[in-house]
C-alpha cells in the first residue's frame, strides 16, 4: 500500500529511568524520541504506508536526532520546518507491580509552540493525501498550534482527505474547561474519532438520556455515542477498555460505533491479557492499526478494531514509543491468539 498519510504534532525527546528506578533515584536516563502523531506515522510506515510528519523542530542536534529517528523508521520529514531553539522533553518513570508509571512534561516553550500557518505549503501537503491524523495532545500546546491544526483539518476536508482525531485529553497540559470549546470546534472537521465515554460526556458535554438506567460503561457508550456521531456527522468512533492488574500486566478490549441509515452498529472485542515491557504509545499503536484496517476495507470496522487491538498489545512488548511491527507480524499474532472473534 502506498496511500499518503499525513500526521501533525510534536515529536519529543523522551528521558526514561533505567531498571524501573524512580526519577529521584536515578543518575542517568535512557534516551529516545516519540510523540502521539509521530508514533502513528512510524507505525503506519512499518505497515507499508507512505507517511509524512508535519511539525516544527529546533535547528540543532536534538532536532536533527528527531528527524533521524523519523527517517530511520520510514517517515518522510519534508513537512518538518525548523526554527526556535527548544525541543519538547518528557521524563518517564516506569512503574512496576503496584507502582504506576509517572510522566513529567517539559514542553511549554518548545519549537512547535512557535509554529505559523505560512510555514507550510498547504496544497502541496494535501493535494494527494489519503488520510490526516492528529490528537488532542497537540491541541493543548497553545493558541498558535491550535490555529495551525485547525487550518490543517480545514485543508484536509477541502482536499477530500479523511481526518482521524484521537481525543487524548491530558489534564497535565490543560483543564477540561479550556479543552471543551477547542474540541467542540475541531471535531466538526473529523471523520474517525478515537474517544471514550468521558470524552463524549464531559468534554463534548453530550448527556445521558434523562431516563437512562444502564449500569455499565458499555451501556453508557451505547447511550451517548450515537448522539455524538449524529451531532458531528462522524463515520466511526473507536476506543479501548483497559483493565490494570499491575503496572506490568493489563488487558485490553477494543470497540467501535457506527450510525448510518441502517441504524446503530457497535461491537466489543474479547479482551487480550498481556505482560508489559513499555506501555507508552499503546493508544497510538491502536490508532495506527485501526487506520490501516480502514484503509484496507473502510466498510469493515470489525477488522479494523481487531487490527488496532492486536497492534496495541504487540506495542506493549517492545521498548520505545512506537510500534515497529510489519503487517505480517501483526496478522500472525492475530491468528495465534484467536482474537479474530468479536462479541456484541
Amino acid at each position: 500500500m502506498k496511500e499518503k498519510i499525513v500526521a501533525f504534532g510534536e515529536i519529543m525527546l523522551r528521558l526514561s529511568t533505567p531498571d524501573y528506578s524512580t526519577i529521584d533515584q536515578t543518575h542517568s536516563f535512557v534516551v529516545n524520541y516519540g510523540g502521539g502523531e509521530a508514533n502513528v506515522a512510524v507505525a503506519l510506515a512499518h505497515m507499508g504506508h507512505k507517511t509524512y510528519f508535519m511539525s516544527k523542530l529546533p535547528p540543532n542536534q536534538l532536532g536533527d536526532g528527531a528527524v533521524t529517528h523519523l527517517k530511520a523508521n520510514g517517515v518522510d520529514t519534508n513537512y518538518v520546518v525548523r526554527g526556535s531553539s527548544t525541543i519538547g522533553i518528557y521524563f518517564l518513570e516506569t512503574g512496576f507491580g503496584g507502582r504506576p508509571s509517572k510522566v513529567i512534561y517539559n514542553r511549554k516553550h518548545s519549537a512547535i509552540t512557535r509554529i505559523q500557518e505560512d510555514e507550510f505549503d498547504w496544497d502541496e501537503i494535501f493535494k494527494d493525501a489519503t488520510w490526516f491524523h492528529i490528537s488532542g495532545i497537540t491541541l493543548a500546546l497553545g493558541e498558535r498550534v491550535r490555529k495551525v491544526a485547525l487550518r490543517a483539518v480545514k485543508e484536509a476536508k477541502k482536499h477530500n482527505t479523511m481526518v482521524s482525531f484521537d481525543f487524548n485529553y491530558r489534564s497535565k497540559l490543560w483543564t477540561v474547561d479550556e479543552a471543551k470549546p477547542v474540541y467542540k470546534e475541531f471535531i466538526k472537521y473529523t471523520d474517525v474519532v478515537f474517544a471514550s465515554f468521558y470524552d463524549a460526556n464531559t468534554i463534548l458535554e453530550i448527556p445521558l438520556d434523562d431516563d437512562f438506567k444502564g449500569t455499565t460503561l458499555s451501556d453508557k457508550r451505547r447511550n451517548v455515542f450515537p448522539k455524538m456521531i449524529e451531532k458531528y456527522n462522524l463515520k466511526y468512533i473507536f476506543g479501548t477498555d483497559r483493565v490494570v492488574y499491575s503496572a506490568t500486566e493489563n488487558s485490553l478490549a477494543g470497540y467501535y460505533f457506527k450510525l448510518d441509515d441502517k441504524g446503530l452498529s457497535c461491537e466489543l472485542t474479547e479482551p487480550i491479557r498481556f505482560n508489559i515491557y513499555d506501555r507508552i504509545g499503546g493508544g497510538d499503536a491502536f490508532a495506527s492499526g485501526v487506520i490501516h484496517g480502514l484503509l484496507k476495507d473502510f466498510d469493515n470496522p470489525q477488522y479494523a478494531v481487531r487490527y488496532g487491538l492486536n497492534t496495541s498489545v504487540l506495542k506493549h512488548t517492545i521498548y520505545g514509543d512506537a510500534s515497529t511491527f510489519s503487517c505480517e507480524d501483526i496478522e500472525t499474532f492475530m491468528e495465534a491468539n484467536g482474537s479474530a472473534e468479536v462479541v456484541r
